[in-house]
């Protein structure tokens, strides 16, 4: 072998040492910030009362997300939702959920491309609680409040269920390692 043969295959092995050191650094760094980005998001989650908002939701629709139309339907009294959802704040707070379910299934997106068409779903439920809320803000300025509550925040909360059991069911479906980290923070 010749001197420059031996410079050559010291050359190559030094450049594949390197490649290889880089990108066991940045497969590092990446997962360790996959983990960060999970817990982060999870922290995002604000607490809600999950039997309370599927006590209300399933009041006025079944566990498919159809309506109810049977004699069981729609008991609930308006001061009963207030309560149970917590009011104007309650609601708030499951706006505020929304964007971090919709981020939910974004970052699962990574992984699982399924999640794209789940996510625009979620969006959109998401502009309808939005607007549902927004008619509620505009009801209190003008002391309408307690009048529409119902009307309003019944279906924002029926929706969010929906959201909620949708997220879930996509980590399911991935038979993701996440999924009781998930179900306990929903």
């Amino acid at each position: 072998m010749n001197i420059r043969t031996i410079l050559f295959i010291c050359a190559v092995s030094i450049f594949i040492v390197t490649l290889t050191a880089i990108a066991s650094y940045y497969l590092r760094r990446a997962r360790r910030s996959s983990k960060r980005d999970w817990e982060q998001l999870l922290h995002r989650l604000k607490n809600v009362d999950r039997n309370s908002i599927a006590e209300v939701a399933l009041d006025i629709i079944d566990e498919s997300g159809q309506r109810r139309s049977d004699e069981g339907s729609a008991l609930l009294e308006p001061s009963e939702v207030w309560r149970l959802v917590g009011g104007l704040d309650g609601l708030e707070v499951l706006e505020a959920n929304c964007a971090v379910l919709i981020d939910l299934v974004f970052y699962l997106q990574q992984w699982y491309p399924e999640a794209l068409t789940a996510a625009e779903q979620l969006r959109l439920n998401a502009r309808e609680i939005e607007w549902n809320i927004g008619r509620l803000r505009s009801a209190q300025k003008t002391g309408k409040l307690e009048s529409v509550f119902v009307m309003y925040a019944q279906p924002a909360v029926a929706t969010y269920y929906l959201m909620t059991q949708r997220v879930l069911a996509i980590y399911e479906q991935g038979r993701f390692a996440m999924l009781p980290d998930l179900r306990d923070a929903l």
